[in-house]
């Protein structure tokens, strides 16, 4: 088997505290060349069972070579991990005892110029997870108005020279060059210091990449859905990698574990609450420095994980 392109983050860290049953069912919903599966299947009990989705067919193959020297108690499906119940129905699953989501693209998608998530190599101006999709960030820049591009670059990139950087892709739409991804990485340098520019086009990038995905509304949903399917005692861990995300995370598994949501003036509870979670690690969990040494990638990465009570 070739050398897998990705290392995968906060390894030991996630499935240590993931797997409570290892004769459970589990899902890895961001399966990528299957790192964080492998360690998961290799925990398993012949009874257990590994489901993993991912929308990348090369990351789909190598992590089936990669696994078949494992067991054969695993599935994998080419499919976004928001229909991860669909999966589960045709399986005749009712529960789950584990859910994993890596939120980070991995480097050889980042190094995949036909993707076009990378202002470092120039290629179409794509950023679709789904090869089968027809939103791709060509045809988005081309359709949307200055006001909302300015409110997603806002909003999804946190970039304080938005307004700026919007009215320069603009400007360039309108004179047919915002096609490749050096397109949208010469309007953001154009009008961004040399000294912020990598940073601001991390952020666009990320930005764009996130409206075209419905990533947020994508992760909103997901981590509901896949609450409800936990059994009693099953755990949901996150990997995020940017504020963003963090932050809705943090929410989603704070709002869920809150024993009384009554406001602050009642004297006594009565909302008669039942918290649905109990967090599992009070603090964020973040990468050693020897896992940022072998992995650079992953200085940003954030772990939550909470339990179904």
């Amino acid at each position: 088997m070739r050398e897998s392109p990705h290392i995968p983050v906060l390894l030991k860290e996630t499935v240590s505290q993931l797997i409570t049953d290892p004769k459970g069912v589990y899902i890895d919903g961001t399966l990528g060349f299957g790192g964080h599966s492998e360690a998961i299947l290799q925990r398993l009990e012949p009874t257990g069972m590994l489901i993993g989705l991912d929308l990348n067919p090369n990351a789909i193959s190598f992590a089936n070579s990669r696994l078949s020297t494992i067991s054969d108690n695993y599935v994998l499906h080419l499919i976004n991990f928001k229909s991860f119940s669909k999966i589960l129905f045709q399986n005749n699953i009712r529960n789950i005892q584990g859910f994993l989501l890596d939120l980070g693209l991995s480097s050889a998608l980042i190094d995949q110029p036909d993707y076009g998530f990378s202002y470092r190599n120039n290629g179409p101006l794509d950023m679709q997870f789904d090869r089968n999709g027809n939103n791709s960030a060509e045809k988005y820049l081309n359709q949307v108005s200055e006001v909302e591009l300015i409110r997603i670059i806002k909003l999804y990139g946190e970039e304080p020279n938005a307004k700026k950087i919007a009215y320069e892709i603009i400007q360039r739409v309108k004179i047919g060059k915002m096609k490749t991804t050096f397109d949208l990485k010469d309007a953001v340098c154009r009008v961004v210091p040399e000294r912020f520019q990598n940073k601001a086009l991390a952020r666009v990038f990320q930005a764009i990449r996130i409206k075209i995905n419905n990533e947020i509304e994508i992760l909103h949903r997901t981590l509901k859905l896949a609450v409800e399917f936990l059994n009693t005692g099953g755990r949901i861990a996150v990997i995020s990698y940017h504020s963003l995300e963090d932050r809705i995370v943090k929410a989603f598994f704070k709002s869920n574990s809150i024993k009384c949501i009554c406001p602050p003036k009642f004297p006594l509870c009565s909302c008669n609450s039942n918290p649905k979670l109990k967090k599992i690690s009070k603090k964020v969990i973040i990468p050693s420095h020897i896992d940022v040494k072998e992995n650079s990638r992953s200085r940003s990465a954030r772990l939550r994980i909470a339990e179904r009570l």
